[in-house]
């Protein structure tokens, strides 16, 4: 899930791009590509960051659960 937002947040910042087209001005569309970018660049490493949290705490619930199967077993 977390990747689909993340190319939902990609193609929404590329519509800025296509109007920045008509603009004469380089140096101000070019201010607008790099805020754009960073942007972009600040929204994906968000993501995953959120993405390895997740899976870090996936994988200590697993752990923990199969940990107590164990003991289960064990006290059988």
């Amino acid at each position: 899930m977390p990747i689909t937002r993340v190319r939902w947040i990609l193609c929404l910042s590329l519509f800025p791009f296509l109007f920045a087209c008509g603009q004469k001005d380089e140096g101000k569309q070019q201010a607008e590509r790099t805020k754009i970018e960073e942007a972009v660049k600040q929204a994906v490493t968000k993501e995953l960051k959120m993405y390895e949290g997740a899976k870090a705490g996936l994988e200590k619930v697993e752990k923990e659960a199969q940990e107590k199967r164990e003991k289960e077993k064990e006290v059988k």
